[in-house]
């Protein structure tokens, strides 16, 4: 499974998000950056696109967990 960044409304209720991630497969690894509005979850990348195309007031967003750099890769 593949880990995705989820980010939130500001204001989320962060247990229905969790909830309702949950119901769609994942699992929430990393929830340190919550209060800043993102949480890191595991789940399939077919839930991942199940996720990001509900209507959901919460999630503004589903994103692969990858680093960025701002330097050109050589």
């Amino acid at each position: 499974m593949t880990k995705y960044i989820v980010s939130l409304e500001s204001g989320a209720d962060y247990e229905v998000t969790k909830q309702t991630i949950e119901k769609q497969g994942g699992t929430v690894v990393d929830d340190s950056a919550r209060f800043l509005g993102m949480i890191t979850v595991q789940m399939s990348d077919e839930d991942a696109l199940s996720l990001k195309s509900l209507n959901n007031n919460n999630i503004i967003s589903v994103e692969p967990d990858q680093e960025v750099t701002i330097q050109p890769s050589t």
